[in-house]
């Protein structure tokens, strides 16, 4: 299904693409959408990863995505620990995290630009405006006509855009919410959908809407549009932390509640460890 040359990460094949790449491949895919479905984006970083590890559904969703884009330094780190150079030298690991990493040439050798979600969603949003694309977002930790104005602020030139709120709480009440707005957004033929519910919530929620044909492309944006670049309410790590690979530290400093998700990073590194020796 993927077109573009990719690597494996613990499992998880990761298209190997700048963030101009990603976004001609999603113009690609509103211009020439698959006959049947919505084509489906899905930007994994290390809870992902980790996810698929013991979760084959996740791990079928992520291999099965029309595209699969590196969201975060940290799979640029792994790619290139696990495929590039130097092979093998003493102690690795904290060479690598603490100092070859923030060298580009050796970050960038084997996935060659880091896709944050906002920075590579606001130059798609731009191509948007350029080609006069149908436009929906569903979730985000705002009201989702604020999300709307947010996002008219920053792309005026935007011809429609639609928003839905993609939080639901009891399970029949989801249940009915969900039917309710995947009718509304089937019915606005849109050209893209983000789908901004968090991880694994809207993969799977891509996964068994995606025959309903929503959107031409699905759009897994995961918190996106909750930064206040987007218009949201969370502040962005510093650039230097961003470069650094430590914005995930940022994160928890500012939402100490994410400190069981972030759990899941030593054990990134060490089944990294792992697949590199391997070879």
């Amino acid at each position: 299904m993927k077109k573009n040359n990719s690597i494996d990460i613990l499992g998880v094949e990761i298209d190997q693409l700048t963030i101009t790449e990603a976004n001609n491949s999603i113009a690609e895919l509103v211009n020439n959408p698959p006959k049947n479905r919505s084509a489906v984006i899905v930007k994994p970083y290390v809870e992902f990863i980790i996810a698929a590890q013991k979760d084959k559904t996740i791990e079928n969703i992520l291999n099965s995505a029309d595209l699969c884009i590196a969201d975060g330094v940290s799979l640029q780190w792994a790619a290139s620990f696990i495929y590039g150079e130097p092979s093998r030298k003493v102690l690795k690991v904290p060479r690598s995290g603490l100092r070859w990493l923030q060298r580009s040439e050796w970050r960038n050798q084997i996935l060659p630009e880091k896709m944050a979600g906002a920075t590579q969603t606001k130059k798609l949003l731009e191509t948007a405006e350029q080609k006069g694309w149908r436009i929906g977002i569903i979730g985000g930790l705002n009201p989702p006509e604020d999300i709307r104005t947010a996002v008219l602020e920053r792309f005026p030139k935007l011809q429609y855009v639609k928003t839905w709120k993609g939080f639901f709480e009891a399970e029949e009440i989801a249940q009915k919410s969900e039917e309710s707005v995947v009718e509304e957004i089937t019915n606005a033929k849109l050209d893209v959908l983000f789908v901004a519910m968090g991880f694994p919530r809207q993969e799977k929620f891509m996964e068994r809407n995606k025959e309903k044909k929503l959107a031409k492309v699905l759009i897994g944006e995961g918190g996106t549009f909750d930064y206040t670049e987007m218009g949201g309410p969370i502040k962005r790590a510093p650039v230097w932390m961003q470069k650094s690979g430590v914005e995930w530290f940022w994160r928890l400093m500012r939402q100490p509640k994410r400190l069981r998700r972030q759990m899941a990073i030593p054990k990134f590194v060490w089944l990294v460890k792992k697949q590199a020796k391997r070879r």
